[in-house]
């Protein structure tokens, strides 16, 4: 039998991954191409602030084995970016000007880093922190710079961590009056920044930058901030956000709104075209985690696979779904989990824990008897059991009393032991 040709437009973690998944579960349907971007390929992005902090070495980055795949018959095309496509000729043109046929092709080219509309943007030592080569130049500062990080969510905390373990002097404007702002309360935030001004991180919340100031060299050696304060800086890091890769998308015809419009089998506006990642927008939501992306890469090597006719037809191959997503925090020493809707949290429907001399705290959100939210920082063991609950949607009714305590304490055996102790009190 001839094999389909599946051409795989980006070789970061979601295009690479599936190549691999699919080679596994289906090794004699498809001949597979991978094209990428960058001239590295196949790597774990999750692993970056880690590499930059100097805590694994690089050899520790591999999401796949390129080496063993390429045996399998596998092509990896690395520094060669698709430019082009065209599906009445279904055809892909890189940048090289090679062309390669497919049969059927996915998009998987990612995001960027969202870089700031402000003067000086376009300086030599404004970067991002989304791929190896932005660890490289941080990699490559001289020794104590002044490093200013825009933004304090996840990557921005990482990105700040790994320049001060490097013993770099990293300052993070955030235009927030806390950090994490979309996944932590202001306790658990304020908690984490006492921990990681310990480390020798500094803050200005509440404030935005407003011009870059360069040199005539074309570098940042100012940031101007909107209460009229200046920071001096050696390198800019940009952490302000992502923003879904879809400029071939568009220019191929695909419908994008935010990101590249898919249904529940991760299908395009064009049939035999698929999208997953962080470039891709299912139900008016984008993706910036892994979680949801690797459920995206099981929904489509099914979809990819499927033999039956009658399956398609009949509606049976399996359905990408929107799930609850528990965030952590990638720095060593510190232990952070939250998931669910911020929004969600009140006074009236939460339930708190603090413990100020061990640096714990807990807060839990509960709607109609059942769990949705939870933030915990210190102590995290009970994370994935509270995520469980929630993505199980467990009436917690009768555990209210305790379940902030955790799951130790709400297994019927515990729950026996303390009617006994309180019966045994009483008596």
């Amino acid at each position: 039998m001839t094999k389909q040709h599946l051409i795989i437009i980006g070789g970061g973690m979601a295009g690479s991954k599936l190549a691999s998944e699919l080679l596994t579960k289906a090794p004699d349907q498809y001949r597979i191409t991978v094209i990428g971007e960058e001239a590295r390929i196949g790597y774990n992005r999750i692993m970056l602030s880690s590499l930059l902090a100097g805590e694994i070495k690089e050899q520790d980055m591999n999401l796949i084995n390129v080496d063993e795949l390429s045996e399998q018959g596998v092509q990896f095309i690395c520094d060669d970016p698709a430019i082009r496509v065209s599906y009445d000729h279904k055809q892909v043109v890189l940048r090289s000007g090679t062309s390669l046929n497919f049969d059927k092709v996915v998009f998987a080219t990612g995001s960027r880093s969202r870089t700031l509309d402000i003067q000086g943007n376009d300086a030599l030592n404004v970067i991002g922190f989304r791929d190896w080569q932005d660890v490289d130049a941080m990699a490559a500062l001289p020794e104590r710079s002044k490093v200013t990080v825009i933004g304090a969510g996840l990557l921005g905390l990482e990105a700040a961590v790994g320049l001060t373990k490097r013993g770099h002097t990293a300052t993070v404007v955030h235009r927030s009056g806390h950090i994490l702002n979309r996944q932590l309360d202001q306790k658990a935030a304020s908690l984490l920044q006492n921990k990681l001004e310990s480390m020798g991180i500094a803050f200005r919340l509440g404030v935005n930058p407003t011009k870059l100031i360069k040199s005539e060299q074309n570098l940042v050696h100012s940031v101007v901030l909107d209460d009229k304060s200046t920071l001096e800086t050696q390198c800019v890091v940009m952490a302000a956000g992502i923003t879904p890769e879809t400029q071939l998308a568009k220019s191929s015809g695909l419908i994008v709104n935010r990101a590249i419009q898919v249904n529940e089998r991760l299908q395009t506006s064009v049939e035999g075209v698929y999208a997953i990642g962080e470039c891709s927008e299912f139900a008016n939501t984008t993706f910036g985690v892994v979680a949801p992306i690797w459920d995206q890469i099981d929904v489509l090597c099914e979809q990819l696979i499927v033999s039956s006719q009658y399956a398609l037809a009949h509606n049976e191959t399996p359905k990408f779904r929107i799930n609850p997503i528990p965030v952590k925090l990638k720095v060593s020493g510190i232990n952070l989990f939250s998931v669910g809707d911020l929004s969600s949290f009140t006074d009236s429907n939460s339930i708190t824990f603090v413990d100020a001399s061990q640096h714990h705290y807990r807060r839990l959100v509960v709607n109609d008897d059942k769990l949705v939210g939870a933030i915990l920082f210190g102590n995290v063991a009970d994370g994935g059991w509270y995520f469980q609950l929630i993505q199980n949607q467990t009436n917690v009714s009768a555990l209210l009393d305790r379940l902030i305590f955790g799951e130790a304490y709400c297994t019927p055996i515990e729950h026996e032991k303390e009617l006994l102790e309180k019966r045994h009190k009483a008596s």
